[in-house]
């Protein structure tokens, strides 16, 4: 019998993080601007429309790249060690997930959906704040920065936590009838090219920008509603 999963994003779907990515990603460069040649400095617009999607060696390397830095592998490295460093303070800002989410887990867990993360965090950073939500009993398998060699826009994560959902429920799950949650269009594309269709929510975008990449289309989670969710999968 087809049965549906839902994977979800972390940042930006779960909790609301990207504010302190952003705010590691600036103080990473400017603590490296020596050794860049240069001080960069990312502004909230240039964050959300072209580097939000990324790990963090992806979003270094566009970074770099768009200004016109040369980045040596051990550069993007140092780069990427040091925000790791500062997110873990910022990290302790966050108190709650996003409205809506505890909800739709209890509904989704409560109706035994299969569910699963897709991230380009690293497995520490979702790990610590699942349990500091008291959500991480929810999830069957969590696909972090490091479990991928590509992150994205490339499907590879996607594909990989599907495949980890597939696999633990004996091949019943139907791409068509499952959803991926995301906030930003990168994510959506590589949630697409993996085959899946997406639930997209507007804590990164305006909702009508969302609505142009996502299959369905929300401000929040908490304004999803049961029967239409119970529609989209197909139960």
């Amino acid at each position: 019998m087809a049965r549906s999963c839902v994977i979800f994003d972390f940042d930006g779907v779960i909790a609301d993080t990207e504010a302190q990515h952003l705010i590691a990603y600036n103080e990473a460069l400017l603590r490296l601007a020596g050794k860049l040649g240069m001080t960069l400095r990312i502004d909230p617009t240039s964050y959300y429309q072209r580097y939000i999607a990324f790990g963090n060696r992806e979003g270094f390397a566009c970074i770099l790249r768009d200004a016109g830095v040369q980045a040596s592998e051990s550069l993007l490295q140092e780069l990427c060690q040091l925000k790791d460093h500062i997110i873990d303070s910022e990290l302790s800002q966050i108190s709650a997930p996003l409205a809506g989410v505890k909800d739709a887990l209890a509904l989704l867990t409560g109706w035994n959906v299969p569910l699963a993360i897709c991230s380009g965090a690293r497995r520490v950073e979702i790990l610590r704040i699942l349990e500091a939500f008291q959500l991480q009993d929810h999830f069957r398998a969590i696909v972090a920065i490091e479990d991928v060699r590509r992150g994205k826009p490339d499907p590879e994560g996607y594909r990989r936590a599907f495949d980890t959902l597939q696999l633990q429920c004996d091949g019943e799950l139907d791409p068509a009838r499952s959803l991926v949650i995301e906030d930003t269009a990168g994510g959506a594309a590589a949630a697409h090219d993996a085959g899946l269709r997406v639930l997209g929510v507007a804590t990164s975008s305006p909702l009508e920008k969302v609505k142009t990449w996502s299959d369905f289309a929300l401000a929040d989670l908490s304004r999803l509603q049961p029967q239409q969710l119970r529609i989209w999968l197909q139960l």
